[in-house]
């Protein structure tokens, strides 16, 4: 088998399936697409992509023969059971098992990085990111009301509870798709944060404010998966490369994320951008024994 082939058939889970699957049984398609789908259990998602796509926070990467198989027998509101560590999903022509407790599992916990705070306007991510122009790649109009609310993003004081949730109802559910790009950006601004800090205030904001009766459960389950300290494969690559000064290697990715969606990919990104930013304007400050000149 070649290495393409073995990339296309690279069977993976993320470490968060698991604890998701434990305590469901019965479920349904939620929504299709050309390279993957969407698996409702209640209130949590699972995604089935095929093993040559990146792993999603919440993903399942099969072998992309029976990824096809699976996409063209069943539709959207087919039941799919989570029993014996496999899920079935039936359709009009039958049932096709999918065995995921020996599928290799993939960390997509938030790593730790050794950038600080004071470094981002040094790093190579943070600058290639500051030259891409987003306005015209991403998919909400920056016009005077949204431009107002990306200043809030960038300056408002994130321990501000009432700020926080103005800054959020704003951008939820803002613009098309299945994830909105308001919600991208809110996801993109979060993961920023979080790869610094804690922010629970903005954090339990988002917990509050994020819901399905305001977003698609995609952004939903996105967002929650990033709440508790998860997220997708090309993000996580994302995240290390604060560390990275190879420009190649950060280009690569970047370019991978924005080929995700329409304008998704972009506005996550968009979102980082606008995270790094906020976290380089707070101040931190090392403290030292000052000389005879101070």
């Amino acid at each position: 088998m070649s290495s393409n082939e073995l990339k296309h058939n690279r069977e993976v889970k993320s470490n968060l399936l698991p604890l998701y699957l434990k305590n469901h049984r019965v479920g349904k398609v939620h929504s299709k697409f050309n390279n993957g789908l969407n698996v409702q259990f209640d209130d949590a998602l699972i995604y089935v992509g095929g093993g040559g796509s990146p792993l999603s926070a919440f993903g399942l990467n099969i072998e992309e023969e029976k990824l096809n198989a699976i996409l063209t027998s069943v539709r959207i509101d087919d039941m799919v059971v989570n029993k014996d560590d496999k899920l079935i999903f039936y359709s009009v022509d039958g049932t096709i098992n999918i065995y995921y407790k020996e599928i290799e599992k993939v960390d997509l916990t938030l790593p730790k990085i050794k950038c600080n705070i004071n470094e981002i306007p040094n790093t190579g991510l943070y600058n290639y990111l500051k030259n891409i122009e987003f306005e015209k790649c991403i998919g909400i109009n920056l016009d005077e009301e949204t431009s107002k609310h990306v200043d809030l993003l960038l300056n408002s004081d994130k321990a501000d509870w009432n700020i926080n949730v103005m800054i959020i109802r704003f951008f939820v559910g803002r613009g098309k798709g299945l994830t909105p790009s308001g919600d991208d950006i809110l996801i993109g601004f979060t993961l920023a944060l979080m790869m610094f800090g804690k922010f629970n205030s903005w954090r339990n904001a988002l917990e509050a404010e994020v819901t399905r009766d305001r977003t698609t459960m995609i952004s939903v389950a996105y967002l929650s998966a990033l709440l508790v300290g998860y997220a997708s494969e090309s993000f996580i690559r994302l995240v290390k490369l604060i560390d990275d000064v190879e420009m190649e290697k950060i280009e690569k990715t970047i370019k991978e994320v924005q080929s995700f969606g329409h304008t998704s990919g972009n506005d996550t990104l968009f979102g980082l951008l606008l995270g790094l930013k906020f976290l380089r304007n707070q101040k931190v400050y090392t403290f030292s024994i000052p000389s005879k000149n101070d």
